[in-house]
């Protein structure tokens, strides 16, 4: 991955960060490879209090390794 793809994923995953602090309720869903051209199948409604924040956590430490890739590779 080239510096400027990473340093995309670091802007998207910090909008994304924001985007799920702020949600009033995440939508998950599931796909595989037989029923991927029909989109996302079993989704289920979470209100944001329930998992926003196991979501953002996720993004955090996503995002943290992206950074420390990019300090790497300068």
């Amino acid at each position: 991955m080239t510096i400027d793809e990473l340093m995309r994923q670091i802007e998207e995953t910090e909008r994304l960060i924001t985007a799920y602090r702020n949600a009033d309720e995440v939508i998950v869903g599931t796909q595989d490879q037989i029923y991927c051209r029909r989109g996302l199948i079993n989704r289920t409604t979470f209100s944001a209090a329930e998992i926003g924040n196991q979501i953002v956590n996720v993004l955090e430490r996503r995002l943290m390794a992206m950074r420390a890739e990019l300090e790497k590779d300068r």
